[in-house]
């Protein structure tokens, strides 16, 4: 026979303890989401699928902070075409790509 002090604080005899994936999954992908919310690095990370295979080795992601991506770009006709031309959809494509991270903008610097 098993010891009273043996059994779990909130044990209540036979009731299953177990709960269905229906009711777990909704707060565990929440959770998730915010984990990924926190993670500027992924925004980084993800900068040369959202600028494209052909622009990506003239410029480089170098901070994600409140909001505003600092990108570092090569060269002064790039800084104009990018700034100019494809901000706006730079911008969507990554509010598309992290629809739970606050994105403001995108911040062009020479170097």
């Amino acid at each position: 026979m098993a010891d009273r002090n043996n059994r779990p604080r909130y044990y209540n005899g036979p009731i299953p303890t177990t709960r269905h994936i229906s009711q777990v999954l909704p707060s565990l992908l929440r959770n998730i989401g915010r984990k990924f919310q926190d993670r500027p690095d992924l925004v980084l990370a993800s900068w040369p699928d959202v600028v494209g295979q052909k622009l990506a080795p003239m410029t480089q992601a170098l901070s994600f902070s409140d909001g505003f991506l600092v990108v570092k770009v090569n060269n002064s006709t790039l800084y104009s075409l990018l700034t100019q031309n494809d901000k706006p959809r730079l911008i969507k494509n990554l509010r598309d790509k992290f629809p739970q991270t606050m994105i403001k903008s995108i911040v062009f610097q020479l170097g």
